[in-house]
């Protein structure tokens, strides 16, 4: 990648080991997002070839799946997205959107996401590299489960990231997942009766056998 007009505040022989932005020692900085200025930024591994691979030791507790599906919920409904390398895609603020294997909920946020896959080196298993502006004020994160078959809205919560700031974020996905599984009754559809599986964290380590066996499902 070729950068111009950079500008940092320490001297180089201060910051030489972060410079190389996609080495491994970077990238264990950026896995579930860092804010950074403005922006957060979230690097994603897609390390594993199927659903097979996940919670293994070895791999990584928030790699993605090379056949995942990348879901968004639009005027058309449910709809797939492609990841090209080196191809941008903008997930616009307010658009739920969802990657299979990776998050168990749809995720709406108050701000654009721009996502931009890398593909596999000699060394290294391709990437996502994603980067939003920070919420600030009233701007919101929200978690939401929709039914599969109709997409009716189940359920939802919603987190006020630019108030309560990003360090809560992950504390509070889990607790909202861990609430959408405890009634059958969220995950139940009002409209059609569909009950749709389990929810999961954005982090392996955090399932119980039951959401690893969902996070294989969708």
């Amino acid at each position: 990648m070729l950068y111009s007009d950079v500008y940092v505040d320490e001297p180089l022989d201060k910051i030489i080991d972060d410079w190389d932005f996609m080495s491994e020692k970077v990238l264990r900085k950026f896995i579930g997002f860092r804010p950074v200025g403005d922006n957060i930024y979230g690097i994603w591994a897609i390390s594993h070839d199927s659903t097979d691979g996940l919670g293994e030791k070895g791999k990584g507790s928030s790699d993605a799946v090379k056949s995942r599906k990348n879901l968004e919920i639009g005027p058309r409904g449910i709809v797939e997205v492609a990841r090209n390398p080196f191809n941008v895609h903008v997930t616009l603020a307010g658009t739920p959107h969802h990657t299979q294997y990776l998050f168990g909920y749809w995720h709406i946020n108050d701000k654009d996401e721009i996502i931009v896959p890398l593909p596999p080196t000699e060394n290294a298993p391709g990437h996502l590299l994603i980067v939003m502006g920070h919420p600030v004020g009233n701007e919101c994160d929200r978690l939401a489960w929709y039914c599969r078959e109709c997409a009716t809205l189940l359920f939802m919560r919603e987190y006020v990231t630019g108030t309560w700031g990003f360090q809560g974020f992950w504390p509070w996905e889990r607790a909202t997942v861990l609430e959408f599984n405890s009634d059958v009754r969220h995950r139940t559809c009002p409209d059609c009766g569909d009950v749709h599986p389990l929810g999961y964290s954005g982090f392996v380590n955090h399932d119980t056998p039951e959401e690893r066996e969902a996070r294989r499902l969708w």
